[in-house]
């Protein structure tokens, strides 16, 4: 995603503001989190490059896999820099395969933070354990279960990932650019939240627009 929102909680712009001073700070909880409704202009371009997606194939296990019929298995996948899909047993092992493409482990260039919690010990359940230049979603709203993540931009069609509407939680940990997750509704405008660069939230915690949250909603997103 390429635009900038004009609304951005002054909190949560101050406590990136704070963050850039710690070497070793990781993505916090924005104060609030955005929500609205995509314009008629906006859903017009949005359905077009969701018609150019294609289907999901990725290497599980040394075969190749169409996610839109099932993770067989797998609990994290990720599209790594070149374009190839790769899912793995553990987000562990997820973890360590991206360390080992990016030759050592990806570092932010402002923070010199890492995606690796101190000791190099990973964990489903920490909110750091999101790749610098990765956005990532979690399907339970605490980081955990299965994980999916991506690095190129472009509006991610989630159906093809087997994750539409099971999305709890989200990293966006990059230092531009944030992500904005939106619902399809047939005739109606889609509502979407802004996820911020370098925060993680909770779609439990993002109120939905027309009442609830936006737990288990999402069904594209625009990075």
């Amino acid at each position: 995603m390429r635009r900038t929102r004009a609304l951005v909680p002054v909190l949560a712009l101050l406590a990136l503001a704070a963050s850039a001073t710690t070497a070793t700070a990781s993505p916090i909880p924005p104060a609030s989190l955005e929500v609205g409704f995509a314009t008629p202009e906006e859903e017009a371009r949005l359905q077009q490059r969701l018609a150019e997606t294609k289907p999901v194939i990725a290497t599980y296990n040394g075969r190749k896999i169409n996610l839109a019929d099932g993770w067989q298995g797998a609990q994290a996948c990720s599209e790594v820099p070149s374009g190839e899909v790769h899912c793995y047993d553990t987000t562990e092992k997820a973890d360590q395969a991206l360390a080992a493409i990016a030759s050592t482990t990806v570092r932010s260039p402002e923070s010199g933070g890492s995606s690796a919690k101190p000791g190099g010990a990973f964990g489903p359940a920490a909110i750091e354990d999101c790749a610098y230049g990765y956005v990532c979603l979690w399907e339970h709203a605490n980081y955990a279960g299965r994980r999916l993540q991506w690095s190129a931009p472009g509006v991610k069609q989630l159906k093809d990932w087997n994750f539409r509407d099971q999305a709890s939680s989200a990293c966006v940990n990059r230092d531009r650019y944030g992500v904005l997750a939106y619902d399809a509704r047939t005739g109606l405008p889609d509502p979407y939240v802004t996820l911020a660069a370098r925060y993680c939230a909770k779609f439990t915690n993002a109120s939905y627009p027309t009442g609830g949250t936006f737990n288990d909603k999402v069904d594209y997103i625009e990075m």
